[in-house]
């Protein structure tokens, strides 16, 4: 089996630094953008397999990458989980999974063990792997 690429989008570095770095231990090939626009062109050119994206981003928001890569990209599916530090509700959760399709809403602080709890949930053998 080749190697997952998950792309991780947050305006903070060490917050992408901290991420990335679980995400190798857990045997993903890691791409990084610091911003909307950014994981927007990376998610179309390199086409991850899971997309993990700030839900408040400069340029566009995580919800904007997502709305855009279904218009511009419609059979590319990956899995895709939003991390916030402000849309903290069932709300805004119900909303990011029925209308952007998202897999996974992760409120900041986000802990390594919620990490890969929500991998093992859509890429099994990476942490099973682990073990």
């Amino acid at each position: 089996m080749s190697q997952p690429t998950v792309l991780v989008a947050d305006d903070s570095r060490i917050f992408r630094a901290f991420v990335g770095e679980v995400f190798r231990d857990l045997g993903f090939d890691v791409v990084e953008a610091a911003n909307g626009r950014e994981a927007l062109d990376k998610a179309l050119v390199r086409r991850p397999e899971l997309l993990f994206l700030d839900a408040l981003m400069p340029f566009m928001s995580g919800f904007d990458v997502v709305a855009s890569l279904h218009d511009k990209a419609p059979e590319f599916e990956p899995r895709i989980f939003l991390t916030t530090a402000v849309y903290k509700s069932r709300r805004w959760e119900a909303e990011a999974r029925r209308h952007y399709k998202v897999h996974e809403y992760l409120e900041k602080p986000v802990e390594p063990e919620e990490i890969i709890e929500a991998v093992g949930r859509h890429f099994p053998e990476m942490v099973s792997a682990q073990d």
